[in-house]
């Protein structure tokens, strides 16, 4: 893997680690990641106009159902929940369910790698899991493993729809149907709109940024290397976060990077 790509990774990771634990600190997670998304789908607008996802409607809003519920579960789980238990499981659940998925669905014989990181996973995932019972923290460990799924969901959708259609002009339209759609279920006061506005702002960078760098490092290393590497952010974000969990959801969130980057490696 060349030096630059995996630069690129590594200070992507930073900034997802970063905008997550920003997330997290706030008062307003729900609204405030809306709020991220529809800044960066209106950025981005300019392309659907030029190149309209006519091609894919269907998919399109089927990715946005997707995100809206992503964005609404993390949300919950970010306010419910601590980072340090919230976070890995949130990003570990999705390697797991496809890691799984090829497997008993696809009847896909997993390597030595991809087996290996599945148990180490699934034991990372339990740790970080018990923690959040220990700490009353149920609802938040449901939250964040569902928003794994809705991960998978939204990323097969948009894997399809990006080989009918130009990528940035459908995934400006997504962003601003699913964070409108949060937005009308949520229904938040403009002082909340306005109290969450300058957050949003920032979130809103590190999310682009940090997919920016991604699509960049795809173009100098192979996808599994570079999603492989992405993992890191999990033990980044508990060690930005300086949670004091214990030693138990420490080594959980390293066994969750390791095996989720064993699974998508």
């Amino acid at each position: 893997m060349p030096l630059s790509a995996v630069l690129l990774v590594l200070v992507s990771t930073i900034l997802h680690a970063g905008w997550n634990t920003r997330l997290h600190r706030g008062s307003d997670p729900e609204v405030v990641i809306a709020l991220a998304y529809l800044f960066v789908g209106f950025v981005l607008l300019p392309t659907a106009i030029a190149d309209p996802p006519s091609e894919v409607l269907g998919w399109l809003l089927a990715s946005s159902v997707a995100q809206g519920l992503y964005m609404g579960l993390l949300g919950s789980a970010y306010r419910t929940g601590s980072l340090g238990v919230a976070y890995p499981i949130s990003r570990g659940t999705a390697p797991l369910l496809v890691g799984l998925g090829g497997w008993l669905l696809l009847d896909e014989t997993p390597s030595v790698a991809t087996a290996t990181g599945l148990v180490v996973l699934v034991v990372g995932l339990l740790a970080v899991a018990g923690v959040g019972a220990q700490r009353s923290e149920r609802r938040s460990v449901v939250l964040a493993a569902v928003t794994g799924l809705c991960t998978v969901a939204y990323s097969l959708i948009d894997a399809r729809s990006v080989d009918l259609t130009g990528a940035l002009g459908y995934l400006s339209v997504v962003m601003v149907l699913s964070s409108a759609g949060v937005l009308g279920i949520r229904r938040p006061t403009m002082a909340r709109l306005r109290a969450a506005a300058g957050e949003s702002v920032v979130i809103g960078l590190g999310q682009g940024g940090a997919y920016a760098l991604v699509l960049l490092a795809f173009q100098r290393a192979q996808a599994g290397q570079v999603a492989g590497l992405r993992q890191v952010s999990v033990l980044l974000g508990v060690l930005i976060a300086r949670e004091a969990l214990g030693p138990r959801a420490a080594w959980g969130a390293v066994l969750v990077t390791v095996g989720a980057g064993l699974v998508v490696w």
